[in-house]
């Protein structure tokens, strides 16, 4: 019994390590400039097309749900199923990896990333008494959110480990990291927001768009927290099915923290 897993283990092992093989060139971790270019491929790849084998899909477009935003005092604006688009275009400013501090602090530059999707409105507030005679509404419509010139900056805790198969591998420390992002624009547009006989999409759009870095402080946050969540997921999983040789030149084992 013990012979038969023990081939069969090997038998997995070796179509694993031959499903995960990626075609880039390593390179010197003292090298940031080739850092940058490696890790900029992998994004644009991984946004593109993903990694089938290895069950990580494309990054673009990325799923989003359930983004609340408050309009108007009590209006809520669910978006509930959105999707992200811009992703694989976005370019790598800066990756510095510190493995003594079991750090990498990437940043990212996304000229523009739009999210689309269906979105409900619900809640009440006295302000639409005057324009509808009535303090409540509920309805839903089309929406098209776009963000220009966003720049996230994520502090990853991560640390070197050596697998069953003999390599050496990245690995996540945290799913929840620490970053910082800015926003310069938000553009906000909603379609169809028919309810009654009175069409709200220009009247909500208008007060986004008057009142977007208000409520960018207050909402940003959720929307790029779901957003890094999903990003960080697809690290774990690239991470954990690329070994550190195919990446880095140096031998990491030095590093090793099992």
């Amino acid at each position: 019994m013990f012979s038969l897993r023990y081939i069969l283990f090997a038998c997995l092992s070796l179509i694993f390590s031959e499903a995960y093989v990626i075609n880039y060139t390593p390179c010197s971790i003292k090298d940031k400039d080739c850092v940058i270019d490696l890790f900029q491929k992998v994004l644009h790849d991984l946004g593109e097309n993903g990694i089938a084998e290895i069950n990580l899909p494309a990054l673009d477009p990325m799923k989003l749900a359930n983004i609340s935003i408050k309009v108007l005092d009590e209006i809520v604006i669910l978006i509930k199923e959105g999707v992200v688009k811009g992703f694989k275009n976005c370019k790598i400013n800066s990756f510095d990896i510190d493995l003594e501090k079991q750090l990498a602090i990437p940043e990212i530059a996304c000229e523009v990333l739009t999210i689309k999707g269906q979105f409900l409105i619900e809640g009440s507030s006295p302000l639409l008494q005057s324009l509808f005679g009535t303090t409540s509404i509920k309805g839903e419509g089309k929406t098209k959110i776009k963000l220009d010139k966003v720049t996230m900056k994520l502090e990853i805790p991560a640390t070197v480990i050596k697998k069953e198969d003999g390599k050496t591998y990245f690995k996540v420390l945290s799913n929840k990291p620490k970053y910082t992002y800015d926003i310069k624009k938000l553009t906000f547009d909603a379609k169809n927001l028919v309810i009654g006989k009175n069409d709200l999409s220009q009247i909500v759009t208008t007060y986004v768009n008057e009142n977007w870095k208000t409520l960018l402080n207050t909402y940003g946050k959720e929307i790029v927290n779901k957003a890094i969540v999903i990003l960080f997921e697809n690290i774990n999983k690239f991470y954990d099915n690329i070994s550190a040789e195919q990446l880095i030149k140096e031998d990491l084992t030095p590093y090793i923290k099992n």
